[in-house]
């Protein structure tokens, strides 16, 4: 008995260039899912400094995505971050944002503190008030340096 014909070279290059669409399709599905389904409602913080936060980065409770960045722009001399919120998680007046390092490769996602239960809860198009902003890496740079540059300062003063 004879067995199947093997394969030949392009029969094989076919099917693996049609796996790969599959599997290409598949996390495109994925990764569309993830940024946002484009439901729920926009709020908007204003930041001294965007870097590192782009268009679908994730918005986090507690660690949980819990919707993601919808646009940033400039408003003024600041960024404008709009953020698309899943529908059933509230945030109320007294809610709070803080750019947190997601990564070493300057990768950022925005930490929010939902507020307090019982304050006005935000709705589409409103501002989120309180953001803490953490020092950048080129502040924390010129401050070390201007510390080395006391340092060196007071060695000297003392040597003499």
């Amino acid at each position: 008995m004879r067995g199947l014909p093997k394969a030949t070279t392009a029969a094989k290059v076919g099917a693996f260039a049609v796996a790969m669409i599959v599997a290409g399709f598949l996390i495109y599905r994925f990764v569309n899912k993830a940024g946002g389904s484009g439901k729920g409602y926009v709020v908007y913080v204003l930041m001294k400094d965007a870097a590192g936060i782009a268009k679908h980065s994730q918005v986090r409770i507690a660690g949980i995505p819990v919707g993601s960045i919808h646009g940033v722009r400039l408003e003024g001399d600041r960024a404008r971050i709009d953020i698309r919120m899943d529908p059933e998680v509230p945030l109320y007046d007294d809610a709070a944002v803080t750019k947190v390092a997601s990564s070493l490769l300057g990768e950022y996602y925005l930490a929010i503190a939902a507020g307090s239960e019982g304050r006005r809860q935000l709705k589409d198009g409103d501002r989120i008030l309180n953001v803490n902003e953490a020092a950048s890496t080129d502040q924390l740079m010129r401050e070390l340096a201007d510390i080395a540059r006391d340092v060196k300062k007071v060695s000297e003063s003392l040597a003499a």
